[in-house]
């Protein structure tokens, strides 16, 4: 790929492709798969990315700007600290078995997202619609869920999550035990066994 030319990318398939560091501009992916590739603090600015799949990637730090990606699927791959508020519409995303920690959705409408399995220390998800998000089988040790809707989100069998059910939406919401035992936390009780 050269950096700087305008191209589509159609059905093609990127394997084994180490672009560290690079900066790409004006570029659409459409049904791109990319696999054991390293992305790592790329930069892509005017870019579209549309039903593509990462698989096996290194994706950490990458950075955007008036880029979109619209139903894109991270499986078995790193996208750590990265900051997808800044990705533009439309945005559908699922990761699975990755790791996204450090990571934040801000503001992102994440509707029926899937973070399956996956790696999320630290990933904040702070004013974002999450309705009907699957999170199950997730670490989400120290991820910030404020003011975020959770309605019909399913939590079952994710760990070490910290919801405060005063400040987000939680109607329907599906959790397991022994964790939905957090949601009191913030609730100032006493739990004596």
């Amino acid at each position: 790929m050269e950096e700087n030319e305008e191209i589509t990318y159609f059905e093609k398939k990127f394997e084994n492709i180490s672009y560290e560091e690079r900066k790409f501009v004006g570029r659409y992916f459409d049904t791109c798969t990319f696999s054991k590739s390293n992305l790592k603090s790329c930069s892509f600015e005017k870019c579209r990315f549309v039903n593509c799949k990462f698989e096996d990637c290194d994706l950490s730090l990458i950075k955007f700007k008036n880029t979109s990606f619209n139903n894109i699927e991270i499986i078995n791959s790193k996208a750590i600290g990265v900051m997808w508020f800044h990705a533009g519409d439309p945005f559908s995303i699922n990761f699975a078995n990755s790791r996204i920690s450090y990571s934040s959705f801000f503001g992102k409408n994440l509707k029926k997202a899937k973070f399956i399995n996956c790696n999320a220390d630290e990933v904040d998800f702070s004013e974002c619609n999450l309705m009907q998000a699957d999170f199950s089988e997730t670490d989400l040790r120290n991820a910030v869920f404020s003011n975020s809707d959770l309605s019909l989100a399913n939590f079952v069998n994710a760990k070490n999550y910290i919801i405060d059910i005063r400040n987000n939406k939680v109607k329907k919401a599906k959790f397991s035990l022994p964790e939905a035992l957090s949601l009191l936390y913030g609730l100032d009780v006493i739990i004596e066994e």
